[in-house]
């Protein structure tokens, strides 16, 4: 059945109001009896949507799973002049409540005919729980059918009703019949688009009338006519009746867009807060990032930098603007970054500053006793920060972080387990890139350091950084980072820097034994050294898990250029003394592991390819040590829970975090730039029922890929692992932790580069 109305972006339903067909009031809810529903669960039941009681609510999802439409048929005892009725959804869960609806009305419960109104709820915004009242003209009837036929969470369909009224008209029904209009969406127009057609006809083929409201434009007919303005236009369909059926209308806005007036938005590296530091004079690398809104009728056309009264030219690099300028002397400079739109206007952002050719050591502070400390939210795992570093070409032959965590004053204060982390900073592509992997000690806090001047090509300018710490809520951690720029002459005066891998790789999953893909590397013109660094860090364990791995299993891998084996790396860490002297620790913070240690930042390995400049473009693999497979792993068709594992579907499955850059040094200008992985967009998930008994589905928002999901308790250790191929499979599987003690359990769910997570109620 056609839909009335689609709820779009910018093209609203307005329902008529309920003084068209005349006052109602409420049937007390006391005189329904439910006769039949399409479903409900233990914990919310049907009756729950006519309780009085707005805290309680129906839930159409059941452990057997269900799909819409929706429907509860009621007998209101006697005959009513039955003439609309309100929807209140979950005032708690703005997510799952219904979209569109139709109702029927019979006056023997059996003979149904057509719907008497049907379209869609007018919600405000996707938080918006208001209750919605719907009216049409009095039919005589003793019997309700109510249709959910769509909801706002698309993954599961599920929706909560917290209260649902029918309503008796004040005045007689008439004898006239319903009539239906079905008003095609007008989607957002701009002012210089040609007159168009709107599309509206009547279940009953009578004519209908359009009129304009309110807004810039003009109808005839049903040919709409822009003034030439911006603004929003109402738009109202009416169809009269006529002896036979009641008149109905509806309304429906669309905005009017002035492309003419959008201007570009443009931002650059540059800051103002330090000098650009050059011994010698040199090419500086100016980077820009610009956008413009309306981005499917608009782009950006170029970008300028202008110094001195001279235009260099910014060329597109993966997503930003790239010019390179040399300084004639030293002395204040104003740069001026210009982006002009498509539509001809232009947005200029404006830098002062200074170019001097002395330097000398300075320190710089970015997170400064900043909080992380989970909240059962998921967002407090990460931390973000806004930070301006130095800027230079030559002046610093180092570039030194020093980190630490210290005890928060939070219940739980310094978290008391080892859990994986690490620090990104973002580059002009929007790509975040690892800094560094650090482990968090037992409880205890540390202070530590590495060099970073690999990646001193980012480090300068104003940037981004953020922390992710995979903490539960026993405890968070006080960040602490500032970086020592230690002036020198560097071997080189340039990098660029390739993303090759970056994320978690199953180890020894039968599916797929070899997770990394392989990589075409070639290198910028003008390169002269190319360094690989790589930090690989190992992690699951346990009695259903085979050998310990991946966190206590001594591994050797191997790198192969066009498939020959070339490079090695031997993944293991002693860990007692610490590495980085973190002392005063409880747990397990002796055993060595698989390329880290408890309260360390997880040292990087680092290869020499200079020797493969010649042969690039070649093919780059990792390969996981081929000997191993996870034996107990839910993808290996031979485990048997209860036989061969005890349980196929239990303990932390192995898998590497692994962040690994191509740096390519030159002493002259590399004219390529950053070649991140493309940041996937986010994703989110849903679980019901939630409480639960112990069965329930999730849903995730969009297809992510391979994905694993693990139960893990409320002091992060997991409980159970299940692994999908994607979306479809995760969608349609029943989870079944019945067998797990009552309480509360976070469920994570992540592929290769990202991860959510929700918290679960085990009833």
């Amino acid at each position: 059945m056609k839909r009335i109305i689609s709820l779009l972006v910018f093209a609203f339903l307005f329902l008529f109001f309920s003084s068209a067909f005349g006052a109602s009031n409420p049937i007390p809810q006391t005189n329904y009896v439910i006769q039949n529903f399409s479903s409900d669960n233990t914990n919310h039941p049907v009756s729950h949507a006519f309780d009085n009681d707005t805290t309680t609510w129906w839930a159409l999802y059941n452990a057997a799973g269900f799909s819409l439409p929706g429907t509860v048929e009621l007998d209101l005892g006697i005959l009513y002049d039955v003439n609309g009725f309100s929807y209140l959804p979950n005032p708690t869960n703005a997510t799952d409540k219904a979209i569109g609806y139709e109702v029927y009305l019979s006056t023997n419960g059996t003979t149904w005919g057509t719907p008497e109104i049907a379209g869609d709820f007018n919600w405000s915004n996707s938080l918006d729980v208001s209750r919605q009242d719907i009216y049409f003209g009095a039919i005589n009837a003793r019997y309700v059918k109510v249709v959910y036929t769509s909801s706002q969470n698309t993954g599961n369909n599920n929706i909560h009703t917290g209260d649902l009224v029918i309503f008796e008209s004040t005045t007689a029904a008439t004898g006239q019949s319903n009539q239906q209009l079905t008003f095609d969406p007008i989607s957002k127009h701009y002012t210089t688009d040609a007159d168009f057609t709107m599309t509206s006809v009547a279940s009953t083929g009578l004519p209908v009338t359009f009129s304009i409201i309110s807004g810039p434009a003009t109808v005839i007919g049903s040919t709409v006519a822009l003034t030439g303005v911006a603004g929003t236009v109402l738009v109202q369909v009416d169809q009269l009746g006529d002896a036979s059926y009641y008149p109905i209308s509806l309304t429906q806005s669309f905005e009017v867009v002035d492309l003419s007036i959008i201007n570009p938005v443009v931002s650059t590296k540059l800051t103002d807060a330090f000098p650009i530091e050059m011994p010698v004079l040199n090419a500086y690398p100016l980077y820009a990032s610009a956008a413009i809104g309306e981005p499917g009728e608009l782009s950006i056309s170029s970008v300028e930098f202008e110094i001195g009264g001279d235009i260099i030219s910014g060329y597109v690099q993966d997503g930003y603007f790239l010019g390179w300028w040399k300084p004639s002397a030293i002395g204040n400079y104003d740069v001026y970054v210009k982006a002009t739109g498509s539509n001809g206007n232009v947005t200029t952002d404006t830098v002062n500053v200074d170019v001097v050719t002395t330097s000398a050591t300075q320190n710089v502070q970015a997170f400064d006793g900043d909080l992380v400390n989970f909240d059962g939210s998921g967002t407090s795992r990460w931390f973000y920060g806004s930070y301006t570093l130095p800027q230079s070409i030559g002046a610093y032959d180092q570039i030194i972080a020093n980190f630490a965590v210290t005890c928060p004053a939070v219940s739980g204060g310094c978290d008391d387990w080892d859990r994986l982390a690490y620090v990104e900073y973002k580059a002009p592509d929007g790509t975040w890139m690892e800094l560094f992997r650090y482990i968090t000690p037992y409880g205890v806090a540390c202070n530590h350091s590495v060099d970073v001047t690999d990646f001193a090509s980012l480090l300068h300018g104003n940037i981004e950084i953020r922390m992710f710490i995979d903490t539960w809520g026993t405890g968070g951690w006080d960040l602490h980072l500032d970086f020592d720029y230690i002036a020198g002459t560097p071997d080189h005066l340039y990098s660029s820097i390739q993303e090759v891998w970056h994320g978690d790789y199953n180890f020894g999953n039968p599916n797929k034994l070899q997770p990394c893909d392989t990589v075409s590397i070639d290198y910028p013109n003008n390169t002269q050294k190319a360094t690989f660094r790589l930090t690989t860090t190992g992690h699951g364990w346990g009695g259903t898990n085979t050998s310990n791995a991946a966190e206590f299993y001594n591994a050797t891998h191997n790198f192969h250029v066009n498939g020959i084996s070339t490079y090695t790396q031997h993944l293991w860490s002693t860990c007692n003394p610490n590495p980085d002297n973190c002392t005063g620790q409880q747990g397990t913070w002796t055993y060595d592991r698989a390329g880290w240690c408890p309260g360390t930042i997880a040292p990087p390995n680092s290869y020499d390819l200079t020797s493969e400049i010649g042969n690039a473009p070649f093919d780059f693999s990792y390969v996981f040590q081929q000997s191993y497979q996870d034996n107990c792993h839910p993808n290996n068709p031979s485990c048997v829970t209860g036989v061969t594992c005890s349980d196929c579907n239990a303990g932390y499955n192995p898998f590497y975090r692994v962040g690994a850059y191509m740096i390519s040094y030159s002493n002259s200008p590399i004219s390529s730039g950053f070649f991140g992985l493309e940041e996937e967009e986010s994703f989110d998930l849903s679980l019901y029922p939630n409480p639960n008994n112990g069965f329930f589905k999730m849903n995730i928002t969009r297809d992510v890929g391979e994905v694993v999901v693990t139960i893990n308790d409320i002091s992060g250790a997991t409980a159970k692992t299940y692994y999908f191929n994607g979306k479809i499979a995760l969608d349609a599987f029943q989870f079944d932790i019945s067998s797990l003690s009552k309480g509360a359990y976070f469920i994570s769910v992540k592929n290769e580069y990202q991860s959510t997570v929700k918290k679960l109620i085990l009833n």
